[in-house]
Order: structure tokens, then sequence, then C-alpha cells
């Protein structure tokens, strides 16, 4: 087989649908693969909304006074 036929027969292969095809999808699974092996997720970003405010819980002391003091100035 000379030269000029060999590479006559290398070009009618690569030129075959079905060595293009295959080409196709092997580059598409190195690049999932890749994709995949490599993938961080990104971390999640706070939302910048209202919070919502504590209301924090009266002492028992201030909550006695308080009810005296309603008390008294009721009657």
């Amino acid at each position: 087989m000379k030269l000029k036929e060999f590479f006559d027969l290398v070009l009618t292969v690569l030129k075959d649908w079905h060595v293009i095809a295959t080409i196709v999808v092997m580059l598409f699974a190195m690049w999932a693969a890749n994709f995949i092996i490599t993938y961080k997720k990104k971390p999640r970003k706070k939302k910048k909304g209202k919070a919502p405010k504590e209301e924090k819980p009266a002492k028992p002391a201030e909550a006695k006074q308080e009810a005296k003091e309603g008390e008294s100035t009721e009657g």
C-alpha cells in the first residue's frame, strides 16, 4: 500500500458519518464527565430583605408593676 492510498483510506474513514457522530458523542461525554468531576456548588447568598424583629419579653417584675398601676388608675 502506497502512502497516497493510505491517506485516501484515512480521509474516507474520517468523512464517514458514523465516525463523525462517534467523535461528537465522545467529546460530549468527556465534557460532561469533566463538568461533573470539577463541579463546585456556589454558597447560598443571604437575602437582603426585612428581617423579623424580635420582641423582647417583659421582665416578670415589670409586668407585675404594670398590672398594679393599671388596677389603681381604674378604680
